[in-house]
């Protein structure tokens, strides 16, 4: 998928500019490459414990930060309530053009309920496997309705 996003900067030389002028925050929506499927994308920065605060004797939340983490991709399945987490199988199904006609149906009410149900994923998955302390978060960094 590098390989993918070196391609693209250099199909469209304006992509990094545009990229970084982001707010830090983007939704979106498109149709679902299955007909009748429907799912949600998320994408979540995931801190990880930082060495350096670490030997400056910070051992609580403040040791744990983005820049020391990762990202990570989810798509959440509405029809069966499945999880993937691998980014290479999720590709195919945000892969958009830039002319990929925006589309949203889901309403604020559920959206925010399934982004809730995704952070309590990631507590009970990668911060209990981190051992990360209370007071570390997961910070939503994209997500796309496909449906």
């Amino acid at each position: 998928m590098h390989l993918e996003y070196q391609q693209l900067l250099k199909d469209y030389p304006d992509l990094e500019e545009r990229l970084n002028a982001l707010p830090k925050r983007v939704f979106s929506g498109k149709r679902h490459p299955v007909e009748g499927a429907r799912a949600v994308f998320f994408c979540f920065s995931l801190p990880a414990l930082d060495a350096a605060r670490q030997a400056q004797g910070i051992d609580d939340a403040g040791a744990w930060t983005e820049e020391a983490g990762t990202a990570q991709w989810y798509l959440y399945d509405l029809a069966n309530g499945r999880i993937l987490e691998e980014a290479a199988d999720i590709a195919a199904f945000i892969r958009s053009e830039p002319d990929t006609p925006r589309y949203c149906s889901l309403d604020e009410k559920n959206l925010s309920e399934l982004r809730a149900l995704m952070e309590k994923h990631i507590k009970n998955t990668y911060f209990k496997r981190v051992q990360a302390p209370i007071g570390v978060k997961a910070t939503l960094r994209a997500w796309m309705e496909l449906s």
